[in-house]
């Protein structure tokens, strides 16, 4: 170019689209990613709550409610939390006077369908967990 003139060489402006050819597509797969994770955060913190209520909804029961079985209680699910999903929670009495309460709680998470499991103890004399 000569002194006068103004604007970008042809390399520059072929340099700029190879910058912009490999920046678009990592950005791109990064916002997914991101979405992803956002999705999975959310499935985990509305099961933990749920789990957290159930538990709660159980042990203020107390022990003299509980009987050896499972209990279905998918309906309580969240509508956000990707489906198929399902809920349960199994009351086994290990000793007298103590009750093991198990919960199982499955979703579907990206085509793979995940089960996450918690237990509490209620007995005759009180809660543990």
């Amino acid at each position: 170019m000569s002194k006068g003139e103004k604007g970008f060489t042809i390399i520059e402006i072929l340099i700029s689209l190879a910058v912009f050819a490999l920046a678009i597509p990592a950005i791109a797969i990064s916002i997914r990613n991101l979405v992803v994770l956002n999705n999975r955060a959310r499935d985990l913190a509305l099961i933990n709550i749920i789990a957290s209520n159930k538990a709660e909804q159980v042990r203020s029961a107390g022990f003299n409610s509980l009987s050896p079985g499972t209990v279905d209680f998918s309906s309580e699910l969240s509508s956000e939390i990707s489906s198929p999903k399902s809920a349960s929670y199994t009351v086994t009495i290990p000793n007298a006077g103590e009750a093991v309460i198990t919960f199982d709680i499955s979703y579907r998470d990206y085509n793979k369908t995940r089960t996450l499991t918690y237990k509490t103890i209620v007995s005759e004399l009180g809660v543990g967990q």
